[in-house]
């Protein structure tokens, strides 16, 4: 039997730490990123659901099961061209992370140079969730199985 560890590294903030769990944020989210909404949309129609509930939106990402760690590097993308990677560590929080990539991937996206920018974008987004202050500061993120 083996076990095998990794690290997740980047600046962002920890996804868990947005308590509030209210529709309402989630669909104004969304409206900011129109083509996820629309998919997400009719993903909720294909599973029959007409009157969604925060959970319901929580399950969108089938795959790999973060939520709203998911949903929100979604919208960021569509909305701001800037790839955020979205993962879970071994306690089983929720994170959204800047972290460093090669150039050739990052070049049909805008370009973030400073900290500061990457923050921007978050501090864009982080009031539409919730009321609370979120720490937006470098992660590493350990999971394993």
């Amino acid at each position: 039997m083996s076990y095998t560890s990794w690290h997740t590294y980047g600046y962002g903030i920890c996804v868990s730490d947005i308590r509030e769990h209210s529709v309402e944020r989630i669909q104004n989210l969304l409206a900011m990123a129109p083509v996820l909404q629309k998919n997400i949309q009719e993903w909720l129609d294909e599973c029959g659901v007409s009157d969604p509930d925060y959970d319901d939106y929580m399950e969108f990402d089938q795959d790999f099961r973060l939520g709203l760690a998911t949903i929100l590097k979604e919208v960021i993308l569509e909305a701001e061209n800037v790839r955020l990677e979205a993962c879970d560590s071994v306690d089983g929080k929720d994170y959204l992370l800047f972290g460093p990539d090669y150039p050739w991937n990052l070049a049909n996206q805008k370009q973030i140079k400073t900290g500061e920018e990457v923050a921007g974008i978050f501090k864009k987004y982080i009031p539409v969730l919730t009321d609370e202050p979120i720490d937006i500061d470098y992660q590493s993120v350990e999971n394993g199985g």
